[in-house]
């Protein structure tokens, strides 16, 4: 087999699956030296486990494999909804049409030559982001026109709330020019209503104030931040549906400054703690709880942990939750697409984005590098 050392495009995550130790060491170096991450397995069997454990971008697979087979190997696959959608590139020295007609994305004929492969793997991924992009983009657009529109209510909002809380502010002070003895207890009780109208409009001000955090979709520049501003502003955007669901705690422990997006990072949050929230049902705040906790990991590193003790997410659903237009919610009640785009953010920041579902606790993890001195 020829060797090549041209570089790939990209940095892929592949699941080598192929019994010949000889060619998967040289098929797998290659792909190494292309900087990609490679993943061998034996067999089938081999295949699926690591399939579920390191979530590959693409299986390259072998069909003829003692234990378990390629073919065998496909139909298990498929019957699992969480590795299904892992796209698969099949290399088999067959000529039967039974071995041309297997369920793959692409079949690659041995003997074939690194680029030939580096390039099928490129091609069948970048089917892949094709299929899906016009509905990320027509999302995105919708998204930036809700940003537009919730921008300039925010600011027609201001205006008058401003006038209010001017307004309340003056009557609780002449409500102190009137007070007697005789209306003591009246104007007590007055003063406790104005001052929780003054509370309420302060709440509506801090709202509008974080909508603006969130709207700013032609602002990409990063910079160094601490993540509690925008972890703060998301939780003054959640609270309404918080309060009556669970408690929500925060504890930050010693927390690195990142080098991110503030707005899109709090997109991010607001996206996690809106799920959180939609996870609890009404009604019941004092048994359930929305936790979140930032602190350093060992390497000094950001991580961000919001977890609920809502209904959680099923075992074989779990390795799904990040593919666009997939959604454990009903019909009608969202488009699958906030935790995908959640993650591409995460991602691009060098991060990562991750979730454990157990002992009655969902946790969305966000690890990102701290910012480091030049």
């Amino acid at each position: 087999m020829q060797m090549s050392n041209e570089p790939s495009p990209a940095s892929r995550r592949i699941l080598l699956i192929e019994d010949d130790a000889d060619l998967s060491e040289a098929l797998g170096d290659v792909l190494e030296e292309s900087g990609h991450e490679v993943i061998r397995a034996i067999d089938g069997e081999d295949g699926l486990r690591k399939l579920r454990e390191t979530r590959p971008d693409i299986v390259v697979l072998d069909l003829m494999m003692p234990h378990v087979d390629g073919w065998q190997f496909r139909v298990a696959q498929r019957r699992d909804p969480a590795l299904a959608t892992t796209p698969v590139v099949v290399i088999s020295a067959s000529t039967s049409p039974t071995a041309a007609a297997v369920d793959a994305d692409l079949y690659l004929r041995k003997p074939l030559d690194a680029a030939t492969l580096q390039q099928a793997i490129e091609d069948v991924l970048n089917v892949q982001r094709r299929r899906l992009q016009p509905a990320v983009i027509a999302q995105n657009e919708r998204l930036a026109g809700i940003g537009t529109l919730a921008v300039g209510l925010a600011h027609e909002i201001n205006n008058p709330l401003t006038y209010v809380i001017l307004e309340l502010a003056n009557a609780v002070r002449l409500l102190r020019t009137v007070a007697a003895d005789a209306n003591r207890a009246t104007i007590d009780e007055l003063g406790a209503h104005l001052h929780a109208a003054v509370e309420g409009a302060e709440r509506i001000r801090e709202i509008t104030g974080a909508i603006r955090t969130f709207t700013r979709p032609a602002d990409t520049a990063v910079r160094p931040i601490d993540v509690r501003t925008p972890l703060e502003a998301a939780v003054k955007m959640v609270m309404g549906e918080v309060r009556q669901r669970a408690r929500l705690t925060t504890h930050y422990d010693d927390v690195p400054v990142v080098i991110a997006n503030e707005g899109r990072l709090g997109q991010v949050f607001l996206n996690l703690l809106t799920n959180a929230a939609h996870a609890i049902p009404d009604g019941a705040p004092e048994t359930n709880e929305i936790r979140i906790v930032a602190a350093a990991d060992r390497d000094g590193n950001l991580v961000v942990r919001i977890s609920d003790t809502g209904v959680g997410i099923p075992t074989h659903l779990v390795g799904r939750v990040f593919e666009p237009f997939f959604s454990t919610k009903p019909v009608g009640e969202g488009m699958g697409l906030g935790l995908w785009i959640s993650h591409n953010i995460v991602s691009g920041l060098g991060g990562s984005l991750t979730v454990s579902a157990e002992s009655g606790r969902t946790t969305f993890c966000v690890t990102l590098p701290r910012a480091r001195a030049d």
